[in-house]
């Protein structure tokens, strides 16, 4: 797939001085953005912004409800079992994988508190990976803790869901996840530029406060939260992947756009697909994701045959205006307003 680079003052008045306020909090700050439409794809930039890779944070959990789908439709698993089907665990109540692809096992989105507050309150979020040291015996254990935990199905977004699901992934095929992840999202999502592991040289520039550096969070090779948040890529691969939510007809990225009802939520408009999010009555489908300093937001919307990206690196409250920016352009590419010659 070709990328067109574009200039941003294709972009209205109002969305340019948002970016631009995004931008000069720091001079650290970095912000890529793209778009979709009608199976082209347009980069807001020049070519040396599709060198930059960011962490995409929790858009990862989209990749790895795509990969459980396709070892279902393979009959490695089925989506309908609980994991105690696939994990040596103790014997108890446990919940589907379907129920862990659609945040609606009922876990808290820190559970595993012992794990997760513990370095939250030493470092917080952006200094260091509260699942830094964890493995899937780490996970098991958890699991088996929360064993006779029976509630309504219900939604409840949560990084310990995608860690299970890796965990079961790396029992049916015995293979390591961060191996199996890898494979698939370079040769069946066909994703050259995405990594799971990258040496921090390559990776784009560090947001700072003032001269000091934040680190990057740090993923060991044997950890299954990477299913939540370990995945590292550029704004092109991040518009190929949208292009394929759009275009594809492979039955594991389709099915993954179903609805999920049981995750209503008390305004009843906020609900889940199979890693996806999405609202009542829309064919509007996104994920955002957020790692350290780094933020991603991916919209698309398939009837439509368009879709908005925007990667962003920076410190503090700023670094969630990227999400507010891909809402603002994708209404901007909704309603016709980016003139694309």
């Amino acid at each position: 797939m070709e990328l067109v680079f574009v200039e941003q003052n294709l972009l209205r008045k109002k969305l340019i001085e948002k970016i631009n306020k995004y931008l000069a909090l720091s001079p650290h700050n970095r912000l890529t953005l793209g778009i979709c439409k009608n199976g082209k794809c347009y980069v807001f930039g020049s070519p040396e912004d599709n060198s930059l890779l960011y962490d995409i944070g929790s858009v990862t959990k989209t990749v790895t409800a795509h990969l459980i789908l396709k070892l279902n439709e393979s009959k490695k698993l089925d989506i309908n079992k609980t994991v105690d089907n696939y994990l040596p665990l103790k014997s108890g109540k446990y919940p589907t994988i379907y129920q862990l692809l659609t945040h609606t096992a009922g876990y808290h989105h820190l559970t595993p508190i012992e794990i997760t507050l513990p370095p939250l309150i030493a470092f917080g979020y952006a200094k260091r990976n509260p699942y830094m040291n964890c493995t899937v015996k780490t996970v098991t254990k958890s699991l088996e803790r929360r064993r006779f935990f029976k509630p309504k199905v219900r939604y409840g977004y949560s990084d310990f869901a995608s860690a299970i699901l890796a965990a079961v992934a790396e029992s049916v095929t015995k293979t390591p996840f961060s191996i199996l992840l890898k494979d698939f999202i370079n040769n069946d999502l066909g994703l050259k530029e995405t990594h799971i592991e990258l040496d921090p040289h390559k990776r784009s520039p560090l947001a700072a406060k003032g001269k000091k550096t934040i680190p990057f969070w740090v993923w060991n090779n044997n950890n299954p939260y990477i299913a939540g948040g370990g995945v590292i890529s550029n704004i092109g691969d991040v518009l190929k992947y949208i292009a394929l939510q759009i275009e594809s007809d492979e039955p594991y990225i389709i099915n993954a756009h179903t609805v999920c009802r049981g995750s209503e939520v008390k305004n009843d408009n906020h609900l889940m697909c199979i890693g996806w999010h999405t609202y009542k009555n829309s064919n509007q489908l996104w994920h955002v994701g957020g790692v350290g300093t780094f933020r991603t937001s991916v919209i698309f919307n398939k009837h439509l045959k368009l879709g908005v990206a925007v990667l962003g690196n920076a410190k503090g409250k700023t670094s969630a205006n990227a999400h507010y920016i891909a809402k603002m352009l994708y209404s901007e590419l909704k309603n016709n307003r980016i003139s694309l010659k």
